[in-house]
C-alpha cells in the first residue's frame, strides 16, 4: 500500500495545484451573498474526483495480464503515453501563451462564475473532473491503484488520501472562509489575483514536472 501511496503523491499534488478549480472556487466565494453555493461546488468537485478515480481504478485493476508483482509492461506503455499526453498538453499551453503576460482583469468564465446558482455550481464542480488534465491524472491514478490489486479497504485509504490531497486547495479556501470569513477575504482576493496572473505557468511547469514523473513510472514497470 505505501508503494502505491507514493506514487500517488505527485499525481495527488498536481490535482491539488489545477488552477481552474481553484479560481472557480475563489470566484464563489467572494461572490459572498449566497454562501452555500461554494460549498455544493467544493462537494461535486470531491465526489467528481472520488468518482473518476474510482473508476478509472476499477477498470484498470482488470487490465488482461497484469499481476501485483513483476513486470507489468502493459501497465508501463499505458503510464508512458498518459505522461507523453501531459508533455504534449504542456507543449501546446507554451505555443498558445508564447510570453506569460499579467493578467488582473478576470476572464468572461469567471464573471458569469460568480451569479451562478446552487444546482449549476454542484454540475460544475463535479464536471471540471473530466477536463482532459484531469482526465489524464485519473488514469494516471487508476494506473498506480488498480494493478496493485490492493485489498478492498486499503483501495478505500490510498483513494481517500489521493482524494484528501488533491481536493485540499479547493475545499481549504472554503473551510478558511466559513471559519474565518474576515480574514478569508482578502487572502483570497490576493489568491485570485496572483492566479490570474501565473495560471498558464504553473499549468506548464506541473504538467511537464508530472509527465515525466509518469514516464518514469511507466519505463519501472518492464
Amino acid at each position: 500500500m505505501l508503494g502505491v501511496i507514493g506514487q500517488l503523491l505527485p499525481l495527488a499534488v498536481a490535482v491539488a495545484l489545477s488552477s481552474v478549480p481553484i479560481l472557480a472556487v475563489l470566484v464563489l466565494l467572494l461572490a459572498a451573498d449566497r454562501p452555500w453555493v461554494p460549498t455544493l461546488f467544493v462537494v461535486g468537485y470531491v465526489v467528481g474526483l472520488i468518482a473518476i478515480t474510482s473508476l478509472f481504478a476499477i477498470f484498470l485493476h482488470a487490465i488482461p495480464g497484469t499481476t501485483s508483482v513483476g513486470p507489468q509492461p502493459v501497465v508501463g506503455v499505458l503510464e508512458i503515453l498518459v505522461g507523453a499526453a501531459l508533455l504534449v498538453y504542456a507543449v501546446i499551453e507554451v505555443r498558445r501563451h508564447p510570453q506569460a503576460t499579467e493578467r488582473d482583469t478576470p476572464p468572461r468564465w469567471m464573471v458569469a462564475l460568480g451569479r451562478m446558482r446552487s444546482l449549476p455550481a454542484l454540475g460544475l464542480g463535479f464536471a471540471l473532473n473530466l477536463r482532459p488534465k484531469s482526465v489524464l491524472l485519473a488514469i494516471a491514478a487508476g494506473l498506480a491503484i488498480g494493478p496493485a490489486q490492493l485489498p478492498l479497504p486499503e483501495d478505500i485509504v490510498v483513494i481517500a488520501i489521493y482524494v484528501l490531497i488533491g481536493g485540499s486547495t479547493v475545499g481549504g479556501p472554503a473551510l478558511f472562509a466559513l471559519i474565518r470569513p474576515d480574514t478569508a477575504r482578502p487572502a483570497l482576493a490576493a489568491t485570485e489575483r496572483w492566479l490570474l496572473r501565473n495560471d498558464t505557468t504553473v499549468a506548464i511547469i506541473v504538467a511537464t514536472v508530472i509527465g515525466t514523473v509518469i514516464i518514469g513510472n511507466g519505463l519501472s514497470r518492464f
